[in-house]
């Protein structure tokens, strides 16, 4: 893949960020910059994740605001059509592996780096959320309670 054609694609990015932890990005044809599409890691974390054996999955939710969200924009969903559960599987599959997992919210504009949460592990009291200060705790909270309610910007993709 040397010649950037991200736009044609629906591709599974995977990240690991010091707020979100790991982070699942689908891009439903969305562009992302040449060292990203270049970088065979994507491919391989996501031939990894589904060989997985490991049963030990965490708990998953889904954004309670996600059919206001996927009727933002540009979506031309007809939603009695619409196969939800199709939809979601993916999304579910990569929070179970503790991937707080995104897709593309403004479909046909490829230059557009916004990015809906979709569905997101759950962390025992035990987890991830010991190791941060509070600062980082009430930070997190925050900004997972933002994207519960409108599309983020992924500007590590430009």
């Amino acid at each position: 893949m040397d010649k950037n054609a991200s736009p044609a694609y629906d591709l599974d990015l995977f990240f690991t960020d010091s707020l979100w932890g790991k982070i699942h990005l689908a891009t439903a044809g969305g562009y992302v910059q040449d060292e990203i599409f270049n970088d065979p890691q994507h491919v391989e974390t996501k031939i990894n994740l589904r060989k997985s054996t490991c049963i030990a999955d965490y708990e998953y939710k889904i954004n309670p605001n996600l059919d206001k969200i996927l009727r933002l924009g540009d979506r031309e969903l007809d939603f009695k059509k619409f196969d939800k559960e199709m939809y979601l599987r993916d999304f579910i599959f990569y929070a179970k592996k503790g991937y707080f997992s995104f897709d593309k919210t403004f479909v046909n504009s490829p230059l557009d780096f916004h990015y809906h949460l979709v569905a997101y592990p759950i962390f025992s009291e035990n987890n991830i959320l010991d190791g941060l200060s509070d600062y980082k705790k009430q930070e997190k909270e925050e900004i997972t309670r933002k994207a519960f309610l409108e599309p983020i910007e992924m500007n590590t993709l430009k």
